[in-house]
């Protein structure tokens, strides 16, 4: 029997940053609407509001009303235990990157317990390195290769339709958290106090600022694709606050 997905719906955000055209924030509206969701975020948008906007968001426009609006990427992502974003540009640099059809599992596993931010980038370039490095982890859409990029709110409606989807079935990976999982805010404090830990241990030569940085940033790419949980960040901190004390006693 499907599941109530109310709650977990409530918890996700699609956050369309610096849109260019009205017309793609209102079908974004409709496409939300059609899944059951409702939770439509912009990032400093170039139209709206605007008549494009409502023309495309027939039937949708409490949806289209109700979406909240940012001046800075910062706030919009502030409070939001998970932050995913979708790509079309793969590297290893970019972290770890889902097809949408297995990232969705994880978003919902996450949603059951947090706030989740689902990002969508600019019309011509996506989103900017800078934003992805905010990212957990990344989804891309598969499609053919003569047209492998999707428009900014078909982008949105196949995001929306899969998740929808997965609350149609019971069981499988996306059941299930194992406990509360840990947020943003939390795994940053946590790799705040790793980063006195290397210091501590010598682990990065002195002076090598750029090595530090990398390591940082592949294990946040590692924790942030196991989805850690808050009770196993503990676990973790527990394990930096010996390792701590042991080096101060030398």
């Amino acid at each position: 029997m499907p599941e109530s997905a109310t709650d977990w719906k409530n918890n996700i955000s699609f956050l369309l940053v610096c849109p260019k055209e009205g017309g793609n924030i209102g079908a974004s509206a409709r496409a939300l609407k059609n899944f059951g969701f409702a939770r439509l975020e912009l990032v400093k948008p170039e139209k709206f509001p605007s008549e494009e906007a409502i023309w495309f968001a027939h039937g949708a426009l409490d949806t289209l009303e109700k979406a909240m609006v940012h001046a800075r990427f910062s706030d919009a992502i502030a409070g939001k235990g998970l932050v995913v974003g979708t790509t079309r540009r793969m590297g290893k640099q970019r972290g770890p990157v889902y097809t949408l059809r297995e990232g969705v599992i994880r978003i919902k596993r996450y949603a059951r317990g947090g706030q989740v931010s689902i990002l969508f980038g600019r019309e011509d370039r996506g989103l900017s390195n800078r934003e992805t490095e905010e990212c957990s982890f990344l989804i891309n859409i598969p499609a053919g290769g003569q047209m492998p990029s999707f428009n900014l709110s078909q982008a949105v409606l196949l995001t929306a339709y899969e998740l929808f989807m997965t609350g149609r079935v019971t069981g499988g990976p996306g059941a299930g958290p194992a406990g509360k999982p840990a947020s943003r805010d939390e795994l940053t404090f946590f790799f705040d106090r790793l980063e006195g830990t290397l210091d501590l241990l010598e682990y990065v030569p002195r002076g090598n600022k750029d090595m530090e940085i990398t390591i940082i940033k592949n294990l946040r790419h590692i924790l942030g694709r196991a989805q850690v949980a808050q009770w196993e960040l503990k676990m973790l901190h527990g394990l930096l606050s010996r390792i701590d004390d042991l080096l101060r006693r030398k």
